[in-house]
């Protein structure tokens, strides 16, 4: 899967489809290479698919696939959107119509009559990623964005079940259909995005889809002088595997958060796939169809099983290191309280203690009790797996036996 480094990247690259936007290295069009020389800090090689430069309402955006071993893989499709480029008129209305006011359409003023009423950003947006389906259907496709981009993202995600990892973007839940506002309750942790607690900009719409990750990426504190500089991609910073990591929270909970997205992320995959078989009727002819068509099949037979096992066994034994931490720093804060207060007894410690705050409850119990139910969470999760591993497989199995060349292509 791409990395959120690379998904940075590609956010970013999306506002150079903008052919008005100035001091950018080029503008990227369909069959370009883009690569780690030509964007700063992509860590592989992408085919540019589609790109689209709408000069009436504004929207720009690009479609995007890894090039893996030399070869573009289609599998897996990003769309990224760009945000708002201030220069520009039609981006400002979009936010202030659609942004703002929930109005998909936007209102153009003419000097000589009635303003010209046409489609906004998310209609075109919505049409961008729907010519895309129809050219990658069986695509795992993934959107990203910034700004206002991630506005758009996070809408499209929602619209066509996909998932979306984004930064700094405002939350479109008032322009959702009824569909996509249960697709989303029904699945959390689907779109991500990251949002800077002091970013004014990107966390305007509050947070009903459910998709914003509040973390503080200010790098010293919130100064008012720099408020722009927390609404901006580069503030953003990742691990040498490309995961985000931001200061002043932990690696392992940035780490935990991430998991936790991608569990459900191929979980809910994985139930899809599981579904797809189900409703299938007759052999198939060939692997390459039962691959294809599946979408997800190949990484099962890749060995996804284990991915998952492993990722959630980590989830579960960090879970438990936080625990032992919590219940090592409450023997540490008693011993050294013990040896400021020399003459107090065990009780009378405990009771000073107490009376500022810090008790065996609140330092240990509290904690305790919230990662004994991420672990039960997980575990049920971790269940959930096995029980949809299970039947994929079986399903799986079941085509094979009725299609002899497929057996002997796939060694299961």
């Amino acid at each position: 899967m791409t990395t959120e480094k690379d998904l940075n990247r590609l956010a970013d690259t999306s506002y150079w489809v903008d052919k008005g936007k100035e001091n950018i290295p080029f503008n990227p069009k369909k069959g370009m290479i883009l690569t780690p020389k030509t964007i700063k800090g992509l860590t592989q090689p992408y085919k540019v698919l589609k790109v689209e430069d709408n000069t009436k309402n504004g929207m720009q955006a690009m479609a995007v696939a890894p090039i893996k071993n030399g070869v573009v893989d289609t599998s897996e499709v990003i769309i990224a959107y760009a945000g708002t480029n201030f220069d520009d008129n039609l981006d400002r209305l979009t936010d202030a119509t659609t942004v703002v006011g929930g109005n998909m359409d936007l209102s153009i003023p003419q000097w000589w009559g009635s303003p010209e009423k046409i489609e906004g950003q998310a209609v075109t947006a919505q049409k961008f990623a729907t010519s895309i389906k129809e050219s990658y259907p069986k695509a795992l496709v993934t959107t990203t964005g910034h700004s206002l981009g991630e506005y758009l993202a996070i809408y499209i995600a929602a619209e066509n079940q996909w998932k979306n990892t984004g930064f700094n973007g405002p939350d479109p839940y008032t322009i959702l259909s009824d569909e996509a506002k249960k697709w989303v309750k029904d699945n959390p942790g689907l779109l991500v995005n990251y949002r800077n607690k002091h970013d004014k900009i990107g966390n305007f719409g509050g947070n009903k889809t459910g998709a914003a990750i509040l973390l503080d990426a200010s790098k010293g504190g919130y100064n008012p002088i720099k408020s722009l500089d927390y609404h901006d991609l580069s503030a953003w910073q990742f691990d040498k595997s490309g995961n985000l990591v931001a200061p002043g929270r932990s690696s392992r909970d940035s780490r935990l958060a991430q998991m936790e997205a991608t569990t459900s992320y191929q979980l809910w995959n994985l139930s899809v796939l599981s579904d797809n078989l189900r409703k299938s009727h007759g052999g198939l002819s060939s692997s390459e169809e039962i691959f294809i068509n599946s979408g997800e099949a190949l990484i099962v037979l890749n060995g996804a099983s284990t991915v998952m096992e492993d990722g959630l066994t980590t989830v579960m034994k960090d879970y438990q290191q936080a625990i032992t931490e919590a219940e090592e720093l409450w023997r540490e804060t008693v011993e050294r309280a013990q040896g400021i207060g020399m003459d107090l007894s065990h009780d009378e410690v405990i009771e000073a203690l107490a009376s500022g705050g810090a008790t065996q409850r609140s330092i240990v119990g509290e904690t305790t009790t919230f990662y004994e139910q991420k672990m039960d969470s997980a575990k049920r999760m971790l269940d959930e797996y096995r029980v949809l591993m299970s039947e994929i497989k079986a399903s799986i199995d079941q085509q094979v036996a009725k299609d002899q060349q497929l057996a002997k292509e796939i060694q299961f």
